[in-house]
């Protein structure tokens, strides 16, 4: 059915867009409910990371935090007055988040009321923005319309993400890769500027899209365009670490012992935590692992040869970096690996559907009419007295 005045083109549209923002912000609000902004936290909460006193490594994702900042500074004064206003109105009615999401305490601070909603906004549109770019990314590479649609839903739906930059670091990992996919390779250097400054490890993130460049360029030209991603970001790195070398804290955390003893602990395996409100496995839970390893089995052979490189490279990147400088089983550590995930939930599910086509396509046997006594094949229908 079309809505009235819109072509079916655009009806569907609207509809996979209302679709979209329905589960992510299911999503959002899983992730929210948890945890907030780290509101309480002393060390990476919203408010710290907007006056840029965060301890490090934290305070190095200031992507978001500094456009909070600058539209701060550029919204009248009369503006953000009446949106405070409102908000104080009959507390906390109008302040919504305060009213909503216990662990959102900042949200009612004057001080920072208007950039934290801000935030909030510009952080789910980056959960929107990312899963509907992981729908284009899997209708190239993998081409079943329904599976590429539904894959990103069944994503947002399990993502790991334990802070605000997560978000917006999937977006700017799914945009990179697109515009690699499509041959756009200049769009890379801007990108890279923002995702860096997002969250630093995008530096790493840049090496695995090689195989998308090199499938566009000669090895010469591949090469070159990776090495220039790099050197970008790695000068964005340095630059922002040196901007806030005085903050507490150390360039990085290093936990590599910490997670082999937590690995080699088999307890560690049967964890669960609440996030939708009701007890789930949590990190590498060991029904987890064994889901992970049935998505990869039924996807894995589907996915193109370039989809499977990018894969390798992401794997051999990340898991030394998780190893060393993730915690226990902050999965989210393993984000680089988002987007080869959803890929392969995309194979998947592209499979059972055409095995599931190809079986409704098959006739079905002949029923026997009892009413004649006989199978529609002709042979006698067997009495339920015969001996």
């Amino acid at each position: 059915m079309n809505l009235p005045g819109l072509p079916r083109v655009a009806t569907r549209r609207v509809v996979l867009l209302c679709v979209y923002v329905l589960v992510a912000s299911a999503s959002f609000c899983g992730f929210f409910s948890k945890y907030a902004f780290r509101d309480s936290s002393a060390s990476d909460s919203m408010v710290l990371m907007l006056d840029g006193s965060a301890e490090r490594p934290y305070v190095y994702r200031q992507l978001l935090p500094s456009i909070a900042n600058i539209a701060d500074r550029l919204t009248p004064v009369e503006l953000k007055d009446h949106f405070l206003r409102h908000l104080q109105q009959d507390y906390p009615r109008h302040n919504w988040l305060s009213n909503t999401f216990v662990r959102a305490t900042d949200a009612s601070d004057p001080q920072y009321a208007f950039r934290y909603y801000l935030m909030y906004g510009m952080i789910f549109l980056t959960l929107t923005g990312a899963m509907l770019m992981l729908r284009l990314i899997c209708l190239q590479l993998v081409g079943n319309e329904a599976a590429s649609t539904l894959a990103p839903l069944v994503f947002a739906l399990a993502v790991p993400a334990g802070n605000f930059w997560d978000f917006p670091e999937l977006f700017f990992m799914t945009l990179a890769l697109w515009v690699a996919l499509r041959g756009k390779l200049f769009w890379l250097l801007p990108l890279t500027l923002a995702a860096t400054l997002n969250k630093e490890s995008f530096l790493f993130f840049v090496l695995a899209l090689y195989p998308f460049v090199r499938a566009r360029l000669p090895r010469s030209g591949a090469l070159a365009w990776s090495a220039a991603c790099v050197v970008l970001a790695a000068a964005v790195n340095l630059l922002t670490k040196l901007h806030y070398a005085s903050n507490p804290g150390g360039p990085v955390q290093f936990h590599l012992v910490d997670n082999l003893r937590f690995l080699a602990d088999p307890r560690n395996y049967f964890h669960g935590e609440y996030t939708y409100g009701i007890l789930l496995p949590k990190g590498f839970n060991v029904l987890l692992l064994f889901l992970a390893c049935v998505v990869v089995r039924a996807g894995w052979r589907r996915l193109p040869r370039v989809a499977q490189q990018h894969a390798w490279l992401v794997c051999a990147l990340n898991v030394p970096l998780y190893l060393m400088f993730g915690y226990g089983d902050e999965i989210r550590a393993l984000s680089m690996l988002d987007i080869a995930a959803s890929l392969l939930i995309c194979t998947g599910l592209s499979s059972y559907l055409q095995r599931a086509e190809q079986t409704a396509a098959v006739p079905s046997p002949p029923v026997a009419d009892p009413r004649k006594g006989e199978a529609a094949i002709g042979r006698p229908a067997i009495s339920l007295n015969e001996s």
